[in-house]
């Protein structure tokens, strides 16, 4: 949609929360080509538009709690499409472990973005393909929002 209306970069809500269990899935899983693309800001290229994630040092709870005082509507409950996957797993036990030793979830982002980033090729090649239902880029036959598409219309 971004690209059909000519935008430049693409938003996204993504936080803290939201990007330490990511980091630390892809880390347990050596996830490599996704390592080297894990940064708050992600240039154009190869069919896709230039990414920004101006939330990733925000907390869930500090965006909510900013988004009730200032009045905002938010949704608050869990993405239903996400009940029992890995990454909520992996936000429950960050937040244990932030409960123990604040901050943890920062030093480990931020220290990736500083020390671990830098490691990885954020313009390796990721052996894209046309999404066999939208046309855009996709490291497999459908996109992710195809996929989501079909099991919120139950024909996955």
């Amino acid at each position: 949609m971004a690209l059909d209306r000519g935008y430049d970069v693409l938003v996204t809500g993504h936080n803290l929360d939201d990007e330490a269990a990511t980091l630390f899935g892809n880390v347990m899983r050596w996830n490599t080509e996704y390592l080297g693309r894990q940064r708050p800001l992600l240039e154009a290229g190869a069919g896709l538009i230039r990414k920004a994630k101006p939330l990733i040092r925000l907390a869930e709870r500090e965006t909510a709690a900013y988004a009730f005082l200032a009045g905002i509507e938010y949704e608050i409950d869990e993405c239903p499409m996400a009940a029992g996957n890995t990454i909520n797993r992996h936000k429950e036990w960050l937040a244990r472990l932030e409960e123990e030793s604040p901050g943890t979830k920062t030093r480990f982002l931020q220290g990736f973005f500083e020390r671990g980033a830098p490691r990885f090729d954020d313009s390796a090649d990721l052996d894209l393909v046309s999404c066999e239902r939208c046309g855009q880029p996709t490291t497999s036959a459908l996109c992710a929002f195809c996929r989501l598409t079909e099991v919120a219309r139950g024909t996955a």
